[in-house]
């Protein structure tokens, strides 16, 4: 239903400073803050997922998730943000538990690998936040933001989580508008009855609302038919001209945490829940200034490779190396 952007699960390896042959693009504004965190200590030891006994804590999430380049970032935050990344994480970890099962990591060639991509991943953080530093300074990225408003500048957004219900004429899970509409129906009533329990125990807006998503979440994890299912119904923040016009008419005249009624659109029948609602504005420095550095230092690589020749040279001067070429086969 919505324009989606599928991010495969190779796609959650950090990818390396400014690979050659990667035409740089200009940084893009984020929809949310990479940080994202004011808990405490205790917070960020929170289990977000536990996978055949290995825990997942919010500190860790946060840090993978700080960790994705700008570009892919925004991907996840313009399509389930770390909801979808953990889901995609999560794939990503029973593999490896496989590979770990079955010796895989043993391996002598894989061994090798490890240790090569191990050292790559350090010299490239190393050359990026140590090297590069006097080349991209903080006082060129505070610049570049103040010269490009238009690369920050943020469109009114929705936080939308829906459920669909389709009608297909043929093929799987066929079904009649009329049997379509009669499961909407029902999966409404029954959020509609778990938000009356909930109501009955507090009149705070802001806690029915919470119980409300919640209630919503669950339902869409069981009845929803598309892609979201797995994340609740969430389709993340969204702009104008995302998603198809109907649904786009109910989501965009709704306040946010209230239900709408039922929606049809030509992929189905929808309930449409929003989350939350953002103005148009601008990015905030602090969400971008890592985007726009990484995004500079591909402008400068020359002058980055230079320093690195520079040092490496100076180095190699000053320290004590022996080679054999002779054992060269």
């Amino acid at each position: 239903m919505i324009k989606r952007i599928l991010i495969p699960l190779f796609a959650l390896a950090l990818p390396a400073f400014a690979q050659q042959g990667t035409p740089a693009q200009p940084p893009a504004a984020s929809q949310m803050a990479p940080g994202q965190s004011a808990a405490t200590a205790t917070d960020a030891q929170k289990a977000v997922a536990v996978v055949n006994g290995e825990t997942i804590t919010v500190e860790k999430l946060n840090r993978m998730y700080i960790n994705l380049n700008a570009q892919m970032r925004k991907q996840y935050d313009d399509n389930g943000g770390k909801g979808a990344f953990l889901e995609n994480y999560i794939r990503k970890r029973l593999l490896i538990q496989e590979a770990y099962k079955s010796g895989f990591d043993k391996r002598p060639d894989v061994v090798a690998a490890v240790e090569s991509a191990r050292e790559s991943t350090l010299f490239d953080r190393y050359v990026r936040d140590v090297v590069a530093t006097p080349i991209v300074t903080d006082a060129d990225t505070r610049a570049y933001y103040s010269d490009h408003p238009d690369d920050f500048a943020t469109p009114e957004k929705v936080h939308v989580r829906h459920i669909v219900i389709a009608d297909i004429a043929s093929g799987p899970g066929q079904k009649t508008k009329e049997q379509a509409l009669a499961e909407i129906e029902k999966v409404l009533s029954e959020i509609r009855a778990a938000d009356v329990l909930s109501a009955q125990g507090t009149a705070d807006q802001e806690t029915l609302a919470h119980f409300r998503i919640l209630h919503f979440s669950e339902a869409a994890k069981k009845y929803s038919e598309d892609g979201s299912r797995e994340s609740g119904g969430d389709l993340g923040w969204i702009v104008k001209g995302q998603t198809d016009p109907d649904f786009e008419k109910a989501a965009w005249n709704m306040k946010p945490g209230i239900m709408s009624g039922i929606v049809h659109t030509k992929f189905g029948y929808h309930l449409i829940l929003v989350e939350g609602r953002a103005p148009a504005g601008t990015e905030p420095f602090e969400n971008v200034q890592s985007g726009i550095r990484e995004y500079l230092l591909t402008q400068k690589a020359p002058d980055v490779m230079a320093s690195v020749t520079r040092l490496t040279n100076e180095l190699r001067a000053n320290s004590r190396i022996s080679t054999f070429p002779e054992n060269i086969k």
